[in-house]
Formats: structure tokens, C-alpha cells, sequence
């Protein structure tokens, strides 16, 4: 099996900076105890460490602390140098830094006098050639440094046994026997601050393994570190599952090898089975035989680390107060936290059907449109209308209105007429979200202030106060229909959604997710079908708020879906995330969430945007190593009907009929049939440089005619590929907009935005 696999790496030896401690603390080490290997000689720490360590042997003295720790930075890690007050004498401990703790040194004991009289010694020393601003600050430690006496019993105090209990209720559980300090009386200390804290934590025990009727046992570790490398390796295990994943996953840290393989089942809602291995390492002491335990649940074990790690948590905030404002035991709660909320998300299958879809199939009925004039078989000439320059203009804020053509930028807005190219109000915003609505403008900004603006006027038409978005963009959907009250659905906040009354101009209804991202809505009538990146869909009626139905999948969906008729078509699975991993297509009931049938997407590549859906197949472009491709499945049954290379590089399509056109960076301009899958026509247009090419690849398709945005805007006709125009213009159309007279307006994300009108054409008459 291809997994990942991260083999720990072993200890090359410490940089210089280190061997100088090391030598440091060799001197002031109780002469029966220095070490007996020979280090070569090298020279002290610099001036600025040794005062550091002067200022905490001084606090230690004073008994200001009990224990002191300095950051050492060598090369590219960072250690620290650990000092803890045991009566008369000191234990130094040395590890390094960061989400990996690796422990170099643990409890020396130090002779306090004497590791202050080597400073002091080497302090004055360096005094005489220092700079003055240094030679200062090493005169204010050595008064200091001479001051401090340490009194006490040479003898270090002894450890207490702790028990951190297992759960027998689970099918495995952790304990572990603690050997911690006796702790003088304080309060929690440390106001509102937090700190990350190794020394306090670097104590070491015994951890057990409890799974059915047998116990294992490893000695003489770093009991927290390892805690939290297993919920490091708990809360990958869970993510490789959600996003079917293999994983092989093997970690070091406290004197312990921790190590996790997912085995089993993949998908088809079957439950991956984990395979956990446990053994010391091998610096540790004589080599004792690891243990594996090879076919445990993954929500199990996920489940045990959680329960080991509060309890954990709790018990060294009650040994030592202070601890409660210690920062690693803070993130390790965290992600216990994520790991239960992981957990609680496997497990649950809140599945809920819409029993009367009736009521809302009412509101989809298709509306009457207005005959409009077929212009592909004319050629079509276009001519300069007017330009404007908008400063840091806003490509998404650019609407087509009536008459009025509405471009936004970071700090104002302005209306156009689209005829003359006359500004007709201009006012100044904050930077924000714009969107159209029946009402207006609707623009959000980053504090969560709603404004709706009259688009003939510019005056504000309402204004209310929302919650401003946090951990994702601000997205949302535009209830105009007959029947329905004129709404805006939108994102706030960190996980909720917002319903509000925009002729009121107030929220009618608020709802929360369980997990806050970004939110992709579509509208289906009375519905709005949400995707959150969470294992499953939902809809939520725009009138009321509530959740209609619900479905539940292994796979998480982070694409918009698509509704054509009585079928929605979603793309759900890692690929959609990250380019990687397993990928699904889900063909439900739009009204009442009903799975109708489910396929595996071929191949690991990205789908790019939502499903193409035709009258008798599905479409799903896809991005990988070798360009974009289309899958076609059948409607009726997701079968595969074809798989092909579409073109080089990233590219938009569009389904036109029984056409699917794609329109790649690269310059090409390919058409496919959507069942068969053969090649009905191709252009490649190379009239300018490479990498000059719009932001935005997708085809407009206005009047018959399709507006295809490259270098230049190509007018193609869809159903032979015929070329019927061309906009020659000196803009990129970084954002393509038509109207129904097929004028097109181009904006560059430079600023400038140009207008061309269509001129008098011919066609023939039979």
C-alpha cells in the first residue's frame, strides 16, 4: 500500500551553541557527577546568554520563581535551557523547541553556588572588552547575580506518584503513572497571559495500554509529550478517513515510537479499521520489543487519545494552578476538542428526508421568457462606445442593470449609463462585497455593515448591522422569484447563515452550522442547497430558515451543487479540496434530498466548479498534471460514458445543447458531444504573447451567439464553431459582460473598462 510515512530522525548531534552549554553545565555539575566523557574544549556562551542566565539564577535565588528557562537559537532550531529550583541545588534540563519536542538533557542536578560563580567569573571577564551599552547591562547582573544566596539541603527533593485513571468503558484506553514534584502553594499566577511552558511538563512516568484484558506498559517517558503526538496521529488518522486516504504515519517524542496505519475498508460506508503501534525508542535504554495492536475502530482509538488527554490536562492543572495559562496544555485541549468534534461527525448520521417535496417542486416552475433575436447566423461588428478608468476596481463588484452598468472598486461606486458612458452617482465605501439584488446593491463590508443602495439614485435604501465574517469570504444567494419575498441569504460570522427581509431591511432568520467555511449556496426554488465543506448537504427554506432535508456522505462537500429540473448533481471528496483523493458524484432529489444514485469520479484530479448538466448527461471538468479533462456520465444511471483530454492547462466549460465547449488558457477553444464525446470543432487563437490571458475563461452565451473571452473576445457560433466576430481591443477581458442588445463591456484588472455597441449587420434572407 502508497502511504505517507515519516520515519523519526535521528539526533546528529548538537551545534556548537549547544556543546557550549553542555560544557557549561558539565563545570558546575557536583564533582562526583561530571561526566567522564571528554568534550573537546570550546569557548562559553555569549556575553548576552550569560547575563540572561545571570538574571534567572538571580530570580531563582530571591525565590521570585521556581523555575527559569531560556530560549537558545542555533542555527535553524530553537532551544531552551531549563533551570528548576530543587532546595539547595538545581536540575537543568535542555530540549528543543516547537510542535516536536526532542529532550537532550532532563534533570541534571547543577550545583547552584558554583554555576553562579562560573558566570559571575566569566561575566567580569568579558567586561573589560564589551561595548558600553553591554559592559552596563553585565555590571547591573553581577550586582544582582553577587547578591543572590542559595540556601537550602543539598538533598533534591523527592517525586510523588500520580495516577491519571483510564476508561474502562472503552474498547482501549490509556493510563499513566506520573513522578511529579511536590508544588509550593501559589495561585494561578499569570493574569490574562498565556505562555508556552516545556520545563513544567517534561516530567516523566509510565504509560499504559489497556485493550480488553491486556496491559502494556512503557517506562521512563515523556508522558505529555506523548499525549500530544498521539493526538497529533489521532487527528490525522481521522482526516485521512474523511478524505479516503491511505496513511502510514510513525512519530518520536518522549522517549516513546508512536505509530498508526489505516487499514480496511475505504468508502462505500464501510469503517476503516487502525492498526497502532507503540515501542520506546531506541536511545531510551536496552531495546525492549514494541507491541501493535492491529485492528482497533478508528473512532475508538480516536476516543481514547481524547479521554487520555483530559484527563491529563486535568490532572496537572490540579497539581499546579499556574498551568491553567500554560499554552501547550491550552492547544493540546484544543485539538482534543476537534477530535471529539471529528468523532461526533463519523458517527453521526442525521440523515433527514423532505416527506411533502410537493410544496416546493411548485416554486421551480420554469418562467415564460421573452423571445429574443437569434444573432448567430448574422456577423456581428462591434464599435467603440466609451471607456472609463475605475482605480483598484473590484472585478467581481460589476453589474448589468436596466441601463445602468455598476462598477465598484476598493473605495467607491459608481453608476454608469451604458448608452452614453455619463456617470450618474458616484459615492465612496469602505472595502467590502457587492452583489444585485431586486432592491438594489447590496454591499457588505469588513465590520458586517449591510447597505443597500437605489441603483437610479444612489441613495441607501436600507442599512442594518450584521456579524462580521470570520474563517471564510462572505458568500450568499438572491431569492427574487414570484411568490417569494425579496431576500438576501447570507454568510456571517464564523458558522452562520442569515436570512433577511430586504424591503424590511432586518434579519428574519439566523441559523448556525456545526462547523464554520466557506458556504456555497444554490438556489432551487424555495430551497437553498448549502455545501460547507462538511459530510453532507443541506437545504434550508428561504422563507423560514429551517433545514428541509439533509444527506450525510463520508465524502465532504466543497462545491456548489447543481439543479436542473428535478435533479441536483454534486461533486463531493478531497479532490474538490486539494487535487488528491478520492472524488464522488451524488444525483439526489433536489426536494426532498432522496440519493437517487452515486459514482466514483475517475482519477485523482481537481473537478473545477460544479457539474454540467444536459438533458441526457452530466459533465465534469476536471484539472490535473496533463491539462483538463471531461468525464460525461449518464443521467439516468451514472454511468460512464466517455473519458477524454479536453486541452492544456486550466480551462472553463460551458454546455450549449448537446455541446460542451471548453475554453482553455492555453488559447484553445474546443467543442465535444456530451454523450459521445467526439471533437466537433477547434480553434486555437495565438495572436498574442503567452500568459497574456484573462482572468476569468468563462463563455457567454448571449442571443444564440457565444462571447468567448481570450486575448481578444471571439464571437463564436456554438453549434458549428463558426467565428461570426471579434472585439479588437487593447483590454483584456479580465471580466466579460453582455446585455440583450449583445453590447459587450469589457474591464481589465488594471482599472479600465471599455463599452462596444453593435453595429448594423446583415443577414441573410431567404
Amino acid at each position: 500500500m502508497i502511504g505517507e510515512s515519516v520515519a523519526p530522525l535521528r539526533h546528529k548531534g548538537a551545534p556548537d551553541q549547544i556543546e557550549r552549554w553542555l560544557a557549561l553545565l558539565d563545570e558546575a555539575a557536583p564533582t562526583n557527577e561530571s561526566s567522564s566523557e571528554a568534550r573537546p574544549p570550546v569557548r562559553l556562551p555569549s556575553a548576552s546568554s550569560l547575563c540572561d542566565l545571570a538574571e534567572a539564577l538571580s530570580e531563582l535565588a530571591r525565590g521570585a520563581r521556581r523555575r527559569a528557562s531560556l530560549r537558545i537559537r542555533a542555527a535553524e532550531d530553537t532551544f531552551e535551557l531549563g533551570l528548576e529550583r530543587s532546595s539547595g541545588t538545581l536540575l537543568a534540563s535542555l530540549y528543543s523547541t516547537g510542535a516536536s519536542v526532542s529532550v537532550h538533557l532532563f534533570e541534571r542536578r547543577i550545583e547552584a553556588v558554583r554555576l553562579s560563580a562560573l558566570v559571575a567569573a566569566e561575566l567580569k571577564r568579558r567586561a573589560h572588552s564589551a561595548p558600553p551599552r553591554e559592559a552596563d547591562r553585565i555590571h547591573v547582573v553581577l550586582t544582582s547575580l553577587e547578591a543572590a544566596r542559595f540556601e537550602g539541603s543539598a538533598t533534591p527533593e523527592d517525586h510523588e506518584s500520580v495516577i491519571v485513571e483510564h476508561n474502562e468503558e472503552l474498547a482501549i484506553s490509556f493510563g499513566a503513572e506520573l513522578n511529579l514534584r511536590p508544588q509550593a502553594s501559589s495561585g494561578s499566577g499569570g493574569g490574562s497571559v498565556l505562555r508556552a511552558e516545556v520545563l513544567p511538563l517534561l516530567f516523566r512516568g509510565k504509560l499504559r495500554v489497556f485493550a480488553g484484558d491486556q496491559v502494556r506498559e512503557l517506562s521512563n517517558v515523556h508522558v505529555f509529550l506523548v499525549a500530544e503526538r498521539l493526538a497529533d496521529l489521532a487527528l490525522e488518522a481521522l482526516d485521512a478517513s474523511l478524505r479516503l486516504r491511505p496513511l502510514w504515519r510513525k512519530l518520536d517524542a518522549g522517549g516513546a515510537v508512536c505509530g498508526v496505519r489505516l487499514v480496511g475498508g475505504r468508502g462505500g460506508g464501510t469503517r476503516d479499521a487502525l492498526a497502532f503501534s507503540l515501542a520506546p525508542t531506541r536511545r531510551a535504554g536496552p531495546r525492549i520489543e514494541g507491541w501493535t495492536f492491529p485492528s482497533l475502530e478508528l473512532g475508538a482509538f480516536a476516543r481514547a487519545v481524547c479521554d487520555f488527554g483530559r484527563s491529563l490536562s486535568r490532572t496537572l492543572v490540579r497539581w499546579d494552578r499556574s498551568q491553567t495559562h500554560n499554552l501547550r496544555i491550552a492547544e493540546l485541549r484544543a485539538r482534543l476538542r476537534e477530535i471529539a468534534e471529528m468523532c461526533r461527525e463519523i458517527d453521526q448520521d442525521d440523515t433527514l428526508v423532505n416527506t411533502s417535496p410537493e410544496s416546493y417542486r411548485a416554486y421551480a416552475a420554469p418562467l415564460p421568457s421573452s423571445p429574443r433575436p437569434d444573432l448567430s447566423a448574422a456577423r456581428l461588428r462591434f464599435a467603440p462606445k466609451w471607456t472609463a478608468a475605475v482605480p483598484a476596481i473590484d472585478l467581481r463588484s460589476i453589474f448589468l442593470c436596466g441601463d445602468s452598468f455598476v462598477v465598484g472598486s476598493a473605495r467607491e461606486v459608481s453608476c454608469i449609463q451604458r448608452s452614453e458612458g455619463t456617470i450618474s452617482w458616484t459615492r465612496s465605501v469602505t472595502r467590502g462585497v457587492s452583489v444585485m439584488t431586486p432592491s438594489g446593491l447590496a454591499r457588505i463590508d469588513e465590520q458586517g455593515q449591510l447597505v443597500v443602495i437605489d441603483v437610479a439614485t444612489g441613495d441607501t435604501r436600507a442599512s442594518l448591522r450584521l456579524e462580521p465574517r470570520v474563517g471564510g469570504p462572505v458568500t450568499g444567494a438572491v431569492v427574487g422569484a414570484p411568490g417569494l419575498p425579496r431576500m438576501l441569504i447570507v454568510s456571517e460570522g464564523r458558522r452562520n447563515l442569515a436570512g433577511i427581509d430586504l424591503e424590511a431591511g432586518e434579519v428574519v432568520w439566523r441559523m448556525a452550522t456545526r462547523r464554520g467555511g466557506t458556504f456555497r449556496l444554490k438556489r432551487a426554488g424555495r430551497l437553498v442547497v448549502v455545501s460547507a465543506g462538511e459530510q453532507g448537504l443541506f437545504a434550508i427554506d428561504v422563507v423560514t430558515g429551517e433545514v428541509v432535508w439533509r444527506f450525510r456522505a463520508r465524502l465532504r462537500f466543497a462545491t456548489a451543487a447543481s439543479v436542473c429540473d428535478d435533479s441536483l448533481f454534486a461533486i463531493a471528496g478531497d479532490a474538490a479540496l486539494s487535487g488528491g483523493g478520492a472524488t464522488r458524484l451524488f444525483h439526489l432529489d433536489p426536494w426532498s434530498g432522496k440519493l437517487r444514485w452515486s459514482v466514483d469520479i475517475p482519477g485523482r484530479a481537481k473537478p473545477v466548479g460544479c457539474p454540467h448538466v444536459g438533458s441526457t448527461a452530466v459533465l465534469v471538468l476536471t484539472l490535473g498534471p496533463r491539462g483538463s479533462r471531461l468525464i460525461s456520465f449518464d443521467r439516468a444511471t451514472g454511468a460512464v460514458l466517455y473519458e477524454r483530454d479536453a486541452c492544456g492547462g486550466a480551462a472553463a466549460a460551458l454546455l450549449v445543447d448537446d455541446v460542451a465547449i471548453v475554453n482553455s488558457e492555453s488559447g484553445e477553444l474546443s467543442a465535444f458531444g456530451v454523450t459521445d464525446g467526439e471533437l466537433r470543432y477547434r480553434h486555437v487563437f495565438t495572436d498574442t504573447p503567452d500568459g497574456d490571458r484573462p482572468r476569468r475563461l468563462e463563455p457567454v452565451l448571449r442571443s444564440g451567439a457565444l462571447f468567448v473571452p481570450q486575448s481578444r473576445v471571439h464571437v463564436v457560433r456554438p453549434s458549428d464553431g463558426r467565428l461570426v466576430g471579434a472585439i479588437d481591443s487593447d483590454l483584456l477581458a479580465d471580466c466579460l459582460r453582455v446585455d440583450e442588445r449583445c453590447d459587450v463591456y469589457v474591464a481589465e484588472e488594471s482599472g479600465h473598462v471599455a463599452a462596444f455597441s453593435t453595429v448594423a449587420r446583415l443577414s441573410l434572407v431567404k
